[in-house]
């Protein structure tokens, strides 16, 4: 391969088409790998297309694995890499909205094309470097479009999901979506109901985790298809993505300064203003693993909890002022600390306990983000030199889970003579915070003095009571 299409990843597939072309078939490059190679993005799949039947494919080649006989898929293992071959084919009729009834095996390129979905997706590259645009895919990469092979509606009808990876498409292109294809997702929206959440979800997180969120919650709100998801997401969600106005504020391109995706995704929860209950309930309609969803909704819950915190450099008392000068450990070893520090130190430790420093600290990424560059976030004003004190007091923590206790229940047991059960529980708790606030420094004799402390207070108010 020479000239425009020279690609690393394309030259050590070519062995694959050279192979399938000595034993006289025709083989491609087709699909994503091409419009990507073309427009100089990275790639993450080489998608080969061939005239061999699949049992010929598997015939020619040492080592393959039948991935998906019955759409004519064979993946090739060749130097260390797997490629997936696919015979060319053309595909019956969609009867469910979501996959064909069938699919036929046929002997040429040009109508495997007509299958595609948009244009830009349906062009291939011969093995020489040529490159096979029916359909006019090049001259709309070239304008910024997003155009339907043949019939808009028809692609649609076939697989309503199309209607989500053309915004998909737009928004991580920065394209725009042709007027027919517009027009076509607008009349067939309420076909998405057939398309299962998970396919609908794929879509999504590939969007928020792209080069434009913000202009795919525009286009999202726009078509109005989320509301017709086959399960309801929160009217939150799925109507206010690209509201502006009506009090609601606009995803913006502060997302993009966000490079981890599920920071991206709460930041556009506590943009939208969504409660935790929401984020979590569109996370499981949109079926994410339970510990996404869970890690998410910890950020979403500390905003509500910190971001009061956040909206004004923090007054010190003098007497905490003067500890929060001293080197962090320190200040926060002495034992009267937590009398001195400012409430908003403790409100911080406690929040950081309850919901762990992960939440922690991608609250602070996303709250940095948004105060540089709104000075706000969810409609709560953010400083970023309080949220520059609330980090260094993040990182001045001596512990922040039971288990960087210098004592464990075993201890608790041998030395307080204390049966395992709930209270062991409680009394770890309660040594965390104390450790954490700086009211004990977290040292196994000072813990369990502590301990037999608070457990002899126990009692005696028990007695007290009694």
């Amino acid at each position: 391969m020479t000239g425009l299409y020279d690609n690393a990843e394309m030259e050590r597939a070519l062995p694959v088409l050279e192979t399938l072309r000595r034993n006289g078939y025709e083989a491609v490059f087709v699909g994503g790998c091409v419009r990507d190679v073309i427009v100089g993005r990275p790639l993450t799949d080489i998608d080969i297309a061939t005239s061999a039947l699949p049992e010929t494919v598997m015939s020619i080649f040492e080592r393959t694995v039948p991935t998906g006989l019955a759409h004519g898929t064979v993946t090739v293992l060749l130097n260390g890499q797997s490629y997936e071959v696919t015979t060319y084919r053309s595909e019956a009729a969609y009867d469910d909205h979501r996959r064909p009834s069938g699919v036929s095996f046929i002997p040429n390129l040009d109508g495997d094309l007509l299958r595609r979905d948009f244009t830009m997706n349906a062009m291939a590259i011969r093995s020489d470097g040529t490159l096979v645009d029916l359909y006019g895919g090049m001259d709309d990469i070239r304008a910024g479009i997003i155009r339907c092979v043949g019939v808009a509606d028809e692609r649609f009808r076939e697989d309503a999901l199309r209607m989500v990876r053309a915004i998909r498409f737009a928004s991580t292109f920065g394209y725009r979506i042709a007027l027919s294809a517009w027009r076509a997702i607008r009349r067939n929206r309420d076909l998405l109901e057939h398309v299962a959440m998970e396919r609908i979800s794929i879509e999504l997180d590939k969007m928020v985790g792209g080069a434009g969120p913000h202009r795919a919650a525009a286009w999202l709100a726009a078509s109005g298809l989320l509301p017709r998801a086959r399960e309801p997401l929160p009217p939150s969600f799925a109507q206010a993505a690209g509201a502006r106005g009506r009090g609601v504020p606009p995803l913006t391109a502060a997302l993009t300064q966000l490079p981890a995706k599920d920071d991206r995704w709460a930041a556009v929860f506590l943009a939208l203003r969504l409660s935790p209950e929401d984020a979590e309930e569109t996370l499981q309609r949109l079926r994410f693993p339970v510990r996404r969803t869970a890690a998410i909704r910890s950020v979403v819950l500390m905003h509500a909890a910190a971001s009061p915190l956040a909206a004004a450099p923090a007054a010190l008392p003098p007497q905490a002022a003067e500890i929060a000068s001293e080197e962090p450990m320190q200040s926060l070893q002495v034992p009267s600390a937590a009398s001195q520090a400012p409430q908003h130190r403790v409100q911080w430790i406690d929040a950081v306990l309850r919901l762990g420093t992960d939440a922690a600290e991608a609250w602070l990424r996303i709250a940095r983000v948004y105060a540089a560059a709104h000075g706000e976030l969810g409609g709560m004003p953010l400083s970023l030199d309080s949220l520059e004190w609330l980090a260094t007091h993040l990182a001045a923590l001596p512990c922040t889970t039971v288990r960087q206790l210098a004592v464990n229940g075993g201890d608790l047991g041998t030395s307080l003579g204390m049966k395992p059960g709930p209270r062991t529980g409680e009394l770890l708790q309660a040594l965390l915070r104390a450790a954490a606030l700086g009211e004990v420094p977290n040292e196994r004799e000072a813990l369990l003095t502590l301990a037999q402390s608070m457990e002899e207070e126990r009692m005696n108010d028990g007695e007290h009571h009694t």
